[in-house]
């Protein structure tokens, strides 16, 4: 491969080379708790501590309707899902869940389900259909995350309580993969006290309410948090499903630069924290394990609001010019390593989904746009731009992975080589936020790498519709309507197909590859099965932290 003078730009530079030796961690262990949840009691003596750090650009909302699909990391520990899934997260599995079975009704147009009997929340009060019926209702608010409201309301869902465990839930569309797509595979759905939630209201007052003072429904519980810092758990009581926590305290941080974190990686204040490719080898040398959770981030580029009149990429020129200018085989080698890297032609929908079974899906998205830099400025010449007339666009990211700030450096001369005026703009979660609500992300390219999922519809619906989607693209949102409306596997596989071959040659998502996550791991602590996931989330803690019964 040739030289490029700014191919150097690429290398990610790691402001801490020399690593200590790690020291073990703590042995002592806690006497079983007498106070709080009598059920802790015979419990096994549990460890002190662990602490873990990341890159989780978070709220750390206790509130279960305010979680993301990355939030599973903790929000699993001390909520309960309606539909549950093994520890390793491999399958939904209802022995893990508060249905303890369901059934489609005829033509798939609803479902039924039955509420496991002697389930609590954690103040012991029972779990019951009409927790759910409400949870359901909630979750379709503007108060829930856009995409698993959007997912939700794209469904259309009628919701009747039958008795006390059991309920019907009738679809408006068809949802084959409604039990995987709101799983913690996914996108959970957990289920919360009506009557705690201030009498099943639903306002931004109960909402705060709830997130001052939350009700747990598992092993652990919140013990302090704050927003975009931090989330502490406390072991709670001894779960029906989970059983008995391990640790007395979990604390999970958010720490971006990663100096810092393997810093305290290194003198012993942090027990797990997310890797960086350079430094696996001094951390091997060590005797600290490396751990990787597969597909953990789609990485490429999100073009969106590309139906708004002032954005430059609603012209499907530009947007094709951009996906030719990247160098993506440059940047898998140099900023992921080659470790973990898989090809991969579309940032949505991902390399995990159910189906790559299908042909069409695959052909679709198996292959990334080719590095063609002269292909991108025939492209922007057709276009109208040229050197006295270059299209100013911006890279905008928020730190979602601790390679992004060295991708967002190297993406920038690629595209400006060919013609672009790009500038880097990094911002947080809560200005992405009011962006996407305000027709904010024209001339915007991000690429905040979405991982791999199992079902793709949720997060369908927030790439290709709503706030940020191609809503112009009947084309598109015909595809979107099949894949939410399918009645039978095949035709999901075959909607999602079509979306795949949509977001691809018409450029509105154009992917490199799917890159796994990198944990560095304290010596002593076992391999618990990271990865083997098939999670949404970027760390499943569940098989290290849970005392699991089944």
């Amino acid at each position: 491969m040739s030289a490029r003078p700014w191919a150097w730009s690429i290398v990610v530079a790691v402001g801490v080379m020399a690593l200590g030796f790690i020291s073990e961690p703590i042995a002592f262990a806690q006497k079983p708790a007498v106070s709080g949840n009598p059920s802790l009691a015979s419990c096994p003596a549990r460890r002190p501590v662990l602490r873990i750090a990341g890159v989780f650009p978070e709220e750390f909302s206790p509130h279960p309707v305010e979680t993301r699909f990355s939030s599973t990391t903790y929000t699993w520990l001390h909520q309960i899902p309606l539909f549950g899934v093994d520890p390793w997260e491999e399958n939904v599995d209802a022995a893990y869940g508060a249905a303890e079975s369901w059934e489609f009704l005829p033509g798939l147009r609803g479902i039924k389900m039955k509420i496991r009997k002697g389930l609590t929340f954690n103040d012991g009060t029972a779990v019951t259909a009409k927790d759910v019926a409400f949870s359901l209702k909630l979750y379709m608010t503007k108060f829930a995350d856009d995409q698993v409201a959007g997912a939700l309301r794209g469904i259309g869902l009628n919701v009747e309580v039958v008795d006390d465990h059991n309920l019907r839930i009738d679809f408006a569309k068809g949802a084959i993969t409604f039990p995987q797509e709101f799983s913690p595979l996914v996108f959970p759905l957990y289920v919360i006290s009506e009557a705690y939630h201030s009498n099943g209201e639903m306002s931004q007052a109960a909402i705060e309410k709830f997130r001052t003072n939350p009700m747990s429904a598992g092993p652990y519980k919140v013990a302090a948090r704050q927003a975009q810092q931090f989330m502490t758990l406390e072991a709670a009581r001894k779960d029906p499903l989970l059983g008995c926590p391990v640790y007395q305290r979990i604390e999970i941080r958010n720490i971006q630069e990663t100096g810092t974190r393997i810093a305290q990686f290194r003198t012993g204040a942090l027990d797990i924290v997310a890797g960086n490719r350079d430094l696996i080898r001094q951390v091997k040398a060590i005797g600290a394990q490396i751990i990787d959770k597969p597909a953990s981030n789609m990485i490429g580029l999100y073009i969106f609001q590309t139906n708004v009149e002032n954005n430059v990429f609603q012209d499907e020129r530009l947007r094709k010019a951009a996906a030719h200018a990247i160098d993506h085989k440059l940047i898998g080698e140099t900023i992921w390593k080659g470790i973990g890297v898989t090809p991969w032609g579309c940032t949505w929908p991902p390399s995990t989904e159910i189906s790559t079974q299908n042909p069409r899906y695959v052909k679709a998205c198996g292959t990334p746009y080719p590095y063609d830099p002269a292909r991108a400025r025939q492209l922007l010449a057709e276009a109208g731009y040229g050197p006295a007339k270059r299209p100013a666009v911006k890279l905008v990211y928020w730190n979602n992975y601790p390679e992004e700030t060295a991708l967002a450096e190297a993406l920038q001369p690629m595209l400006n080589e060919v013609g672009f005026n790009a500038s880097i703009e990094r911002i947080d979660r809560a200005e992405w936020a009011r962006r996407q609500n305000n027709k904010g992300l024209t001339n915007t390219i991000m690429f905040f790498g979405p991982g791999g999922r199992v079902t793709a519809l949720s997060g369908a619906y927030f790439a290709y519709a709503g706030n940020v989607g191609p809503v112009h693209d009947k084309d598109v949102q015909k595809a979107l309507a099949k894949a939410s409306g399918a009645s039978t596997l095949e035709e999901y596989m075959n909607a999602m197909a079509e979306i795949g071959t949509y977001g691809h040659d018409r450029a509105y998502s154009p992917g490199f590859f799917s890159a796994s996550a990198i944990w560095f791991v304290r010596k002593g602590i076992p391999d618990w099965g990271l990865s083997r996931s098939k999670g949404r989330g970027p760390l499943n803690l569940l098989p290290l932290v849970a005392g699991l019964q089944k």
